[in-house]
C-alpha cells in the first residue's frame, strides 16, 4: 500500500486510521533503525490471574469487534491501571507497528505473558485463526482459575476457624486463667488437681510465650526458606502426594492442568513436542514434573503418547486409557478434555465433602477444649460450694 505525506508519522497514522497495518516502509528518506522493545520491570506490580483473564477478554472482545490489533492495544494501555503494565503494553505496540509478530512481542515479557500463553497466540497466528486462539485460551484460563478458586475457597475457610480457635484458647491461658488464679490464691483451701495441673500449665505459657513466638517465627522462615530450594519442593510436592486424602485431591489438580492445558494446545494447532513441553510447565508440582519429563523424548522417538506416560509410573490409569482411546480414534485433544472435566467434578466432589466434614469437626473440638478450661477453672468454686454445706 502506498502512502504519501509530508512526514513518515502522517503517512503512518494515515494508514493507521484507516485500519491498515504498516509492516515496511520504503522511500528515500526512510531510514529507521531497527526497533528493539525495552525491558520493563513490574517491581513492586504484580499482575494476577484474575487480572490477566480480563485483559485477555477485552483484547478478544476488541479484536471480535474487528478494531486493528495497534488500535486495540492502545486501548488497552490506556485503560490499565498498572503503570508498568501500560508501559510494556505500549512498547509492544511499537514494535508490532515496526512490523513485529504480537506473540513474539508479548513473549519479551514472560513474567507477565506465560508462554503457554505466547505460544497459543503464536499458532493462531500462523494458522489464521488468531481469534479462535485467543478464545480457546480465554476459556481455558477462566476453568483452571474456577478450579484454584474452589480449592483455595475449601482451604480458606478451615483455616480461619483453626486461627480463630487457636486465639481463643490462647486468650483464655493467658488472660482468664491467670485472673481466676489471682481470686483463688486468696482461697485457704487446696485446688483440684486439674485445677492445679492446668495453673502450673499456663504459668509456664506465660513465661514461654516470647521464647515459643520466636522458635515458631524462626522454623517458619527456615522452612519457606527450605521449601524455596529445589529439593524442599520436591520433598513437600512428594510429602503431599503421599497424603491419605490430600494426596487425591492434589493428584486430581495436576493432571487436570495437564490434560486441559494439553487439549488447548493441540487444538489449537500447537505440535505435540511444543504442546507437551509447554503442558510440563504448568503441572506446578515438581515430583510429578520430573517423573513425567522423560516422555517428551519418548514421544520424539516415536512412542505413543499412551505408551510414554505409563511408563513413567505417576500417570492415572483414568488418562491413560482416554489417551489411549483418543489416540485410536484420532480425537486426542477432545479425550484430553474429557479427562480435564472428571478430574475437575471429582476434585469439586471431594472439596465439597472435605467442608461439609471439616467445619463442624473444628467447631466441636474448639467448644470441647473451651468447655474443659472453663469447666476446670470452676472446678474450686463448685468444691469451696460443698464444703459450706
Amino acid at each position: 500500500m502506498d502512502a504519501d505525506g509530508e512526514t513518515r508519522e502522517a503517512a503512518r497514522r494515515s494508514l493507521e486510521e484507516k485500519g491498515y497495518l504498516v509492516l515496511r516502509e520504503t522511500g528515500r528518506t526512510i531510514d529507521w533503525p531497527r526497533l528493539r522493545m525495552p525491558t520493563f520491570a513490574l517491581g513492586g506490580e504484580r499482575v494476577t490471574p484474575r487480572a490477566f483473564l480480563v485483559f485477555n477478554q477485552e483484547l478478544l472482545a476488541l479484536v471480535k469487534a474487528g478494531l486493528p490489533i495497534l488500535t486495540a492495544l492502545e486501548i488497552l494501555s490506556q485503560r490499565s491501571q498498572l503503570p508498568a503494565l501500560r508501559a510494556i503494553l505500549e512498547a509492544v505496540r511499537v514494535a508490532v507497528r515496526g512490523g513485529g509478530a504480537l506473540s513474539a512481542s508479548f513473549a519479551e515479557y514472560p513474567r507477565v505473558f506465560p508462554p503457554l500463553y505466547t505460544a497459543a497466540l503464536r499458532a493462531g497466528e500462523q494458522s489464521g485463526s488468531f481469534v479462535e486462539s485467543l478464545g480457546r485460551y480465554v476459556e481455558y484460563q477462566k476453568r483452571v482459575l474456577a478450579i484454584r478458586q474452589r480449592f483455595r475457597a475449601a482451604i480458606t475457610y478451615p483455616a480461619v476457624l483453626c486461627a480463630a480457635s487457636a486465639a481463643v484458647v490462647l486468650f483464655l491461658l493467658t488472660y482468664v486463667v491467670p485472673t481466676f488464679t489471682k481470686i483463688y490464691g486468696d482461697v485457704e483451701t487446696a485446688l483440684p488437681a486439674a485445677t492445679r495441673l492446668l495453673v502450673a500449665a499456663t504459668d509456664a505459657l506465660r513465661s514461654l510465650l516470647p521464647l515459643l513466638l520466636g522458635g515458631a517465627a524462626l522454623l517458619g522462615v527456615l522452612a519457606w526458606r527450605w521449601l524455596t530450594t529445589p529439593a524442599g519442593r520436591r520433598r513437600l510436592d512428594r510429602w503431599l502426594l503421599g497424603m491419605p486424602w490430600m494426596g487425591q485431591v492434589v493428584r486430581g489438580y495436576v493432571f487436570s492442568r495437564f490434560a486441559r492445558t494439553l487439549a488447548m494446545t493441540l487444538s489449537g494447532g500447537i505440535p505435540m513436542i511444543p504442546a507437551l513441553e509447554i503442558s510440563l510447565g504448568t503441572l506446578g508440582n515438581v515430583h510429578v514434573g520430573e517423573a513425567i519429563r522423560s516422555v517428551v523424548p519418548r514421544v520424539a522417538a516415536g512412542s505413543s503418547l499412551e505408551a510414554a506416560l505409563a511408563a513413567s509410573g505417576v500417570v492415572p490409569s483414568l488418562v491413560l486409557e482416554l489417551v489411549a482411546v483418543g489416540e485410536t480414534s484420532g480425537s486426542l485433544g477432545e479425550m484430553l478434555g474429557h479427562v480435564a472435566d472428571l478430574f475437575d467434578s471429582e476434585l469439586d466432589a471431594r472439596l465439597a465433602t472435605f467442608a461439609a466434614v471439616i467445619e463442624p469437626i473444628i467447631m466441636v473440638g474448639m467448644g470441647v477444649v473451651v468447655a474443659t478450661i472453663v469447666v476446670i477453672m470452676y472446678l474450686p468454686i463448685f468444691h469451696l460450694s460443698t464444703v459450706v454445706r
